[in-house]
């Protein structure tokens, strides 16, 4: 009874998709919600103003910690390897909604006096703000640079019962000079009396690169079956599912998973880290189901095939945002253009 009901909550997330076909009028309405929300903001990262040019190329780079770093853009490097040219604090009376920022120079710089500087932001979204310096009335644009490129990939393999194969959530960060990839999620391994058990936590290199592999070259072998779905995020995105991929490694290493059950710990993970996609409206697909279509799943699938599922229903539901092994930017390098150029 008590496997019955784990597999009731499982299956309830593992088959989205199913409940597309819902009310016109209902739909209508959800999107125009969607539209409506306001994403958070989020500051950290470069940003060009709408004033640089050949002669005046400073960039502005924020960083979480609460400090902003000028730039001097020069075409031929990587923007981690433009020139400092000074440095100083700031914050934001609200860093999700703000109003105004404020920048402190203990002992004033050529481009900030000593002391409070204070802009007000009169606009936001997440690629652009709008300052305006209350003391010479300027206005000033400011767009974001994209210096890294970030991706999230679910996959999975299939495998003979009653253990299935391994499923997790990986993330991929570019940066033009390197690639770091971190992946969490269920995998099998042997105890010491040799038995094969699936068991919840990092996913090492060798597992996720051959299921990468496995699935570029499209290979079956053993009857086993791969799915993948990869999405690029925003900077904003991969910090929310980020965060979600610290919380639950600091789980395993502290050993205060929520569930006993690997597979449980699997589909909560892997859940959550899809919806962290959804912060700022429907980017990924999730419908609800109703009780008939869950009881047909559950009668379908054992919990080792739930991951599976879950990943293949989220790649079938939103396969026009799924980036292929063709389109993946492998020799990704940011370029910052200036005017004129």
């Amino acid at each position: 009874m008590k496997r019955t009901v784990l597999s009731f909550v499982f299956l309830c997330l593992a088959a989205i998709g199913i409940a597309f076909g819902q009310s016109n009028a209902k739909s209508d309405v959800k999107d125009a919600k969607v539209a409506k929300k306001v994403c958070p903001f989020n500051i950290t990262g470069m940003w060009k103003s709408d004033s640089v040019t050949e002669t005046s190329r400073l960039l502005f780079s924020y960083s979480p910690e609460g400090h902003v770093t000028l730039f001097e853009h020069s075409p031929t490097a990587l923007p981690q390897d433009f020139e400092v040219i000074t440095a100083v604090n700031y914050s934001l009376d609200k860093p999700t909604a703000p109003k105004g920022i404020e920048f402190t120079s203990a002992r004033g710089t050529e481009f900030f006096p000593p002391g409070v500087t204070w802009w007000k932001i009169i606009e936001y979204s997440n690629d652009s703000f709008t300052t305006l310096d209350p003391v010479s009335g300027e206005k000033t644009r400011w767009v974001r640079e994209q210096t890294h490129r970030y991706f999230l990939t679910l996959a999975a393999r299939s495998g003979p019962l009653p253990h299935g194969g391994p499923a997790f959530a990986m993330w991929t960060v570019l940066d033009g000079r390197t690639t770091e990839i971190k992946a969490l999620g269920i995998q099998l391994v042997k105890d010491e009396a040799g038995k094969v058990a699936p068991v919840f936590g990092p996913i090492p290199a060798e597992l996720y690169n051959q299921i990468i592999e496995e699935n570029e070259k499209e290979k079956k072998s053993n009857k086993e079956e791969i799915v993948v779905a990869r999405f690029e995020l925003t900077e904003a995105e991969y910090k929310k599912t980020h965060d979600l991929y610290q919380t639950w490694d600091k789980y395993v290493e502290t050993e205060k998973l929520p569930n006993a059950d690997p597979y449980r710990n699997g589909m909560e993970f892997l859940k959550e880290a899809v919806e962290g996609l959804n912060q700022c409206g429907e980017k990924i697909k999730l419908h609800r189901l109703t009780q008939r279509e869950r009881d047909e799943i559950i009668s379908k699938h054992k919990p080792p095939q739930q991951p599976l599922e879950y990943i293949r229903m989220t790649r079938k539901q939103n396969d026009e945002l799924h980036v292929t092994d063709a389109m993946f930017p492998w020799v990704w390098r940011p370029t910052i253009q200036l005017p004129g150029q």
